[in-house]
């Protein structure tokens, strides 16, 4: 797949939360080469503060107007500085970069969403060509977040999925507790499994969705979030450990090259929290 480098033209950038923002860029080269789950190297200024790009996923891709929009948190001076960026100006863009989400297998009749906190950006195109080119499947998302507030308001995904099930760590919203709490209990309930599974989020929740999907022989695809510096498999600061293969030296994978998708029995989880 080719990846470009391309000055895109900003069409919005504004707040979707107190602390999460939305930004839609015309990146017409980029868009039609990205799939769900990969993500662009984003240089916030042209100065050397900051000086490494940062790493986004795509929140949407629209290959028919050459748009690709990103939902990013303010954690430190990279993303608010991003967050200053006007429509109409340029940012400088690499990618589109990594591998992205797979489709289900014709069999899968019904197939699970993890999505934690802005996890959800990374799942969202692939929702959304799930249920364009698999219309068949029945589609459950499982959305958490620490409060109500932190959830991001996206009118679509209740045309989208089947099913919402919320929850929250503070029990301002849906479930009183984890996304994966929520999960086991409705698997508890109604004994029901998918033929499917994805997820994205902080490490700590997919290390028990993995401990949970590998028990029950689920099938799943899980991105990983990591801080890059190149985002290409150069600088080796993405690296998490993989299970061993019977050798006596420690393996790695790269979330930038190798992922940021991958199947999660390939992960050794408790090395990486």
């Amino acid at each position: 797949m080719k990846k470009h480098l391309e000055k895109a033209r900003i069409i919005e950038n504004r707040p979707l939360t107190p602390s999460i923002y939305h930004l839609a860029m015309e990146a017409p080269e980029i868009a039609k080469e990205a799939r769900p789950g990969q993500f662009v190297m984003v240089r916030v200024n042209d100065s050397l503060i900051p000086l490494l790009r940062r790493p986004f996923s795509f929140f949407r891709i629209r290959k028919d107007n050459g748009i690709v929009e990103i939902a990013y948190r303010l954690v430190g001076q990279g993303t608010v500085a991003l967050s200053k960026k006007i429509p109409g100006s340029e940012i400088d863009l690499l990618g589109p970069l990594g591998n992205g989400f797979r489709l289900p297998p014709a069999e899968a009749k019904t197939v699970w969403v993890l999505a934690g906190g802005i996890g959800i950006a990374s799942v969202m195109p692939l929702i959304e060509e799930i249920r364009l080119k698999r219309p068949d499947i029945r589609l459950v998302l499982y959305y958490g977040a620490k409060s109500s507030s932190d959830f991001l308001n996206i009118p679509d995904l209740l045309k989208i999925c089947d099913e919402i099930k919320y929850s929250t760590d503070d029990g301002s919203a849906g479930f009183c507790g984890s996304v994966i709490g929520c999960l086991v209990q409705d698997w508890k309930t109604s004994k029901d499994l998918p033929s499917y599974l994805y997820a994205c989020g902080p490490l700590v929740m997919l290390a028990h969705a993995a401990k949970w999907v590998l028990e029950h022989n689920i099938p799943s695809q899980f991105s990983l979030e990591s801080i890059m510096g190149c985002g290409v498999g150069a600088c080796l600061g993405c690296a998490v450990p993989k299970k061993s293969d019977h050798s006596s030296a420690p393996s790695y994978v790269h979330v930038c090259f190798e992922g940021p998708v991958f199947s999660p029995d390939i992960i050794q989880w408790e090395r990486c929290l």
